[in-house]
Parts: C-alpha cells; structure tokens; sequence
C-alpha cells in the first residue's frame, strides 16, 4: 500500500508545523548548504524533517518567503524562486547531512513512511495467495514475510502452507535475526514483481512465533508444536510457555476477566462457550452481569449446534481481545499477577 502524499501546504508559514517548516527551509537552501546543518540534529529530528522533505514536491515561492522571513537581513532581498523537494531530495539531504552510517539506519523509515514497502503491499492481499507464493519459497522466506504480517493474517498463510513445512517456518521464525540489507531488498523486489524500500528490522523471534501460533486455533498450533518438540524441545517449551489458548481465561484474576468478557459481543462469547468445560463456563459466566449469563446460556440451549471450525473462530475474537487488553496494559495476564485496570 502506497502512503499518500501530504496535502498541500498552506501559504503562511505560521500554520505548518515546526518539521514541515524546517523541510521548505531545507529545500529553500539546498541540499549542499542544509546538509551542513543535519549533524546538529538527532537522529529522530533528522528523519522528521527528512520524511516532509520527500513529502513535498514544488513548494510556491510565496510560502518559501514567509519561512524565510525570520533569517533574512532586510525586506529588500528578492524573493526567492519556488524551491523543489522529493524522496530523492530526502535521500540526498541524509547522505550528504549525516554520512553513509547515520543515514543507511535513517532513510529505510523515511523511504516507508512516503513511499511505502512491498511488505506494506501484503496487508491488502488474500492470505491464501501470500500461502501460494510461499509455499514455492524457502522457508527463511517463508518466515520473512510471516513476521511482518498481523498474527491473525499470519496464522492463516500458515495454514494455509503444506504441513511439512509449517514447523520448520515457525522455528526459522522463532531464532530469526535482522537480514542483510541487500537480501531485504531482494525479497521486497519480489513481493513487488508478484504482488503488485524494504524495512530496516524484521520484527521476529519467539514471542511473534506465539503470537501467530495462538491465532493459528487449537489444531494447527498443537501439530506445529508437537513437530518443534521433536527436532527443537527447548524452542517448543520456550513458544508453548508464550501462548494463551481460550481455556487459559481460567487462569485471569476476576476483574481482568469481567474487562475481557465486557469488550467481546455477547454472540461471540455464546459461540466461544460451546467449547468450554464445565469449570471454564461457570467461571466466564461468574464474571458477567446476571442479565448478560442469562441471554448467553438461552442462546447457548436454543441455538443449532455450531461447526468446531465456528467455535474456534469465536474462541480467537475472545483470545484477541484479551491479548490487545494485555498489550495496552488494561489487565495483566497470567494467575500470580495481580490485574491491573488502568
């Protein structure tokens, strides 16, 4: 997906923001003259301004005028002439402003913030084609491109994989470590070519491995897991301790649960209870309004009896909820901890 450009600049300088500012200064002096002034900046400052440099294309010499109207010496200087911005103006801007080093760890997040990465191109493309590319891949690339996308797309390219191979994705993803710029590079030509700046880290290692187990249902997580248990124990027991499966909602201390149960629609707790136990039922219905345990156990005895795959698609919402609740920090998952609502 490609990221839009900004929107036209106004022509007062007072209204754009202090790194737009600074980017028409930029363009207004040139890339030979304003490199001189990157070392001065941070490295964040420096890819702010950076990212609005690439972001402009012709900027109106009347707006170049107003943010130059506080560094020039009299009101007799003659305008100056409409100045010209641009990725490549970013690039240049970095490479001259920081040298090869600062900017090689830079310009990968300006380059993604303007122009977009062939791995942003995999967020709108059908889990089951990413499968199809991948399954004619190496599982190093396999594990690659599973690492960029959210866990549940993941989960489903994962299964979507020959058997086989899954197990062996999933242990490339656990150890995998940041690639060589050049192969990042490759890859992203690749997923161009076929689907359609590679990004500076590959966000893997074993917590995104269970992350995308823990979306990937009850099956296919325990087969995956049983296949790392006989070539990688230590890696399984290491990804088996980071899941959280629907009956682990017992383990939740009563007011993180009642904040879980409270942001999941009542249809899909009812779906998800269906493949509850006894002991697990009683406690999600304890942690619920009367009225709410009352309309779920109705539709629970007076609805047809569902598919195990509509159960478990039920049991992900409740498991995703759960997780963005942890991550936020709402709650505290795990029995000893104390829930924390903030």
């Amino acid at each position: 997906m490609i990221v839009p450009a900004a929107p036209l600049l106004p022509l007062d300088a007072h209204a754009l923001t202090g790194a737009q500012r600074a980017a028409v200064l930029v363009v207004a002096l040139g890339v030979e003259t304003a490199s001189r002034l990157l070392p001065e900046l941070t490295d964040d400052e420096a890819e702010q301004v950076s990212i609005e440099v690439a972001r402009l294309s012709r900027v109106p010499g009347e707006l170049v005028e107003s943010v130059l109207e506080a560094y020039r010496a009299g009101a007799a200087a003659p305008a100056p002439a409409p100045a010209s911005g641009g990725l490549d103006a970013a690039r240049a801007l970095l490479r001259e402003g920081l040298g090869a080093e600062r900017a090689g760890a830079v310009l990968p997040r300006v380059e993604a913030a303007t122009e977009g990465t062939g791995f942003h191109l995999l967020q709108s493309v059908p889990p089951e084609r990413v499968a199809a590319f991948l399954e004619r891949e190496h599982p190093q690339t396999a594990a690659v491109v599973l690492a960029h996308l959210p866990a549940r797309a993941a989960a489903t390219v994962l299964a979507g994989l020959p058997a086989e191979m899954r197990a062996d994705v999933v242990r490339r993803l656990s150890t995998l470590a940041p690639l060589p710029a050049e192969s990042l590079r490759d890859l992203d030509t690749a997923l161009r070519l076929h689907f359609g700046t590679p990004p500076a880290t590959v966000p893997g290692g074993v917590r995104r491995a269970a992350d995308i187990l823990t979306q990937a249902g009850r099956d296919a997580g325990r087969a995956v897991l049983e296949a790392l248990q006989s070539g990688t124990p230590d890696l399984a027991g290491q990804i088996e301790d980071l899941l959280f499966v629907f009956d682990d909602l017992a383990k939740l201390q009563p007011r993180a649960l009642s904040r879980v149960l409270s942001s999941v629609d009542q249809s899909v707790l009812a779906r998800a209870m269906r493949g509850a136990d006894e002991a697990l039922s009683a406690k999600l219905m304890a942690a619920v309004s009367e009225r709410v345990a009352a309309a779920i156990a109705d539709e629970i005895e007076n609805s047809p009896p569902l598919r195990l795959a509509d159960v478990e698609d039920a049991q992900r919402l409740v498991i995703e909820a759960t997780l963005a609740l942890a991550e936020s920090g709402e709650i505290t998952l795990g029995a000893e901890a104390e829930a924390a609502l903030i």
